[in-house]
């Protein structure tokens, strides 16, 4: 008769004695436990179970362990150092190649376990809070018992004030996150780019805890949350050249979600005391960063931080600094903001020549609903006389992008059909006010010459208003 796999647990306590209850019918167990009460108490209760009186962190002990046709061992200990050291001795002194689990009740020291494989690390006071928050908020659940459990996996039911409602995922940026399945009268929906979300589905979606809790404050509330969408840092160089540049970030950073700011002082520039005063009463919780040599270097900057754009100060850069723009526009992974210092906005000005109108609009509206100001949309088509049909086309699904926009948001966005060029147009039309505006669009990513001409590139460089600018992400639908 073939021998069952056994589950081996070190630490007794309540946790692991309920566990013991739960998979003594169906599995061999071996239970080690310093304290011999313990042990003796299990023994009468659990005749066929193995225990052993040992501490977790002993070589003998593990040495006197049979760990063939182990399937799985549990450490379930308080003292962090001792579930380290019983790690250590599993797989550096026996080889074991075993799954482990680890009851963690000290979680700083979660990082002192990212060196051992196929460790999985369970949390009860992390699972205890995220229970109850999913109780007290009732249409907002954090999955505890599958993936890691710090809630990058979070249900929600959407709410009738949600923005998000009947429109196309595929017209939804998310950025570090998705949505993995919907759930609408009693049937799964894998959803594809073409799926809408409604009223009253419940919405799981995947992603960066962090990222997710402003996702479900959209999916409830409606609340606008730019710039979280992307994350919530915003970094830039600083120089005195750059002060208004500065100054326009600031009224960024005081009208919108902006949590916290990165400041890299500019070439050689040195931060003096004054300097500082000015930063700490703009920027509370700014952090002063080290000096950085160019623009260039910027936008490499944290990109796998919480980095939600960076700004890019485009007044008094010198001639040579300029080139550092076509650069950014070639190679940047997050959204970026040429600040030209002109604030603050009357209008935000959408250009809907992008490789997706309705991602651009979304974040126009966030930005206008938080600024409280009024949007303008344009878009700049063929002369008629030379349009294609596939001209056309684009043309009609630009028309039913805004009306779908306006019903959903009730909210006029005035939009503007241009015709001739895409860069002489634009430039006329955003030139032409004499408001202070912000200019939000997208842009494909390319390498540019002057034979394989960025439109985009060219209008941010050229308009005389500030740029929210977004690269498009490559990705299937």
């Amino acid at each position: 008769m073939e021998e069952k796999e056994k589950i081996i647990i070190f630490g007794l306590g309540y946790f692991s004695r309920k566990l013991i209850e739960v998979l003594y019918p169906e599995w061999p167990i071996i239970g080690i436990d310093i304290k011999e009460e313990k042990i003796k108490n299990l023994k009468e209760k659990y005749p066929e179970a193995k225990f052993i009186v040992g501490d977790a962190s002993s070589v003998l002990v593990w040495k006197s362990i049979n760990f063939e046709n182990v399937k799985h061992i549990v450490i379930n200990i308080k003292d962090s150092d001792v579930s380290l050291e019983a790690c250590r001795l599993a797989r550096e002194v026996f080889n074991i190649e075993i799954p482990i689990t680890i009851f963690l009740y000290d979680e700083e020291k979660e990082e002192l376990f990212q060196d051992f494989k196929n460790i999985n690390l369970f949390k009860p006071s992390q699972i205890i809070v995220n229970s109850i928050l999913a109780l007290i908020k009732r249409n907002y659940k954090i999955a505890t018992n599958i993936g890691l459990g710090k809630g990058e996996i979070v249900e929600v039911e959407v709410s009738g004030k949600s923005h998000f409602t009947d429109r196309k995922l595929k017209h939804i940026k998310p950025s570090k996150w998705r949505v993995a399945a919907i759930y609408r009268n009693g049937e799964l929906i894998i959803p594809t780019g073409d799926e809408k979300i409604q009223v009253g589905d419940k919405v799981v979606i995947i992603g960066d805890p962090k990222v997710l809790e402003n996702v479900v404050n959209i999916l409830k509330k409606g609340i606008p949350e730019f710039p979280l969408q992307f994350g919530s840092i915003v970094a830039t160089v600083y120089a005195d050249r750059f002060r208004k540049n500065i100054e326009e970030l600031w009224y960024l950073y005081s009208n919108t979600r902006i949590k916290k700011i990165y400041l890299y002082p500019f070439k050689n520039f040195e931060i003096s005391d004054k300097d500082k005063i000015f930063i700490y009463q703009k920027f509370g919780n700014a952090e002063i960063k080290n000096n950085i040599s160019s623009l260039k270097k910027l936008i490499k900057i944290d990109n796998d931080l919480d980095i939600a754009f960076h700004v890019i100060p485009y007044n008094n850069l010198s001639f040579f600094e300029k080139f550092s723009i076509k650069y950014i526009f070639e190679n940047a992974k997050k959204p970026f903001f040429i600040s030209k210092g002109e604030f603050p906005y009357k209008e935000i000005k959408v250009l809907l020549n992008s490789p997706n109108p309705a991602v651009v609009l979304d974040i126009a509206i966030d930005i206008a609903r938080m600024l409280k100001v009024d949007i303008n949309s344009f878009y700049v088509a063929t002369p008629k006389a030379l349009r294609s049909e596939e001209e056309e086309q684009k043309l009609i699904e630009i028309n039913n992008i805004i009306l779908d926009f306006e019903n959903i948001h009730k909210k006029k966005l005035n939009l503007k059909i241009l015709e001739g060029n895409p860069v002489k147009k634009s430039l006329e039309y955003l030139n032409s006010s004499e408001d202070n505006n912000l200019l939000v669009m997208s842009y494909k990513k390319q390498h540019i010459s002057i034979f394989n001409p960025s439109p985009q590139y060219l209008i941010a460089k050229k308009c005389k208003c500030s740029a929210f600018i977004i690269p498009a992400e490559e990705k299937n639908e």
